[in-house]
């Protein structure tokens, strides 16, 4: 499993490892203006694990199997939703459990849609 470090902002995310890409508000998770979201390919099987350490303008996160919305399963002490806003202090952490490593995972952040949209994490990806 690798640890990848992201951060971002509401058009731009940068990671230290290529299973991670960025999808913008493409068709894949544009639910509305201010939904940005990364794709993530993992290379085996294992528990993907999406960790906020700090963020401005995060509402929530999400991350689910790209090609299907409902019925992934979040490893045990885990979720597929965290509402970031809620929790307070801009951290949140999700994830998702790995049975097929030819499918890709996306993770969402639903923002406030203000420039001042900025975040940073990790990624374990298996």
């Amino acid at each position: 499993m690798a640890t990848r470090t992201i951060s971002g902002t509401l058009d731009t995310l940068e990671s230290d490892g290529s299973e991670i890409t960025y999808v913008g508000s493409t068709a894949a998770c544009d639910r509305s203006e201010n939904i940005r979201g990364f794709r993530v390919n993992p290379g085996g099987t294992g528990d993907i694990i999406v960790k906020l350490d700090r963020s401005t303008g995060v509402k929530s996160i999400e991350i689910f199997q790209e090609d299907v919305y409902a019925g992934s399963s979040a490893p045990s002490g885990y979720k597929g939703f965290s509402n970031v806003e809620q929790n307070g202090k801009g951290k949140g952490a999700v994830a998702m459990t790995v049975s097929n490593a030819a499918k890709d995972y996306l993770v969402i952040l639903k923002t406030d849609g203000y420039s001042e949209v900025t975040f940073g994490g990790t990624v374990d990806v298996p």
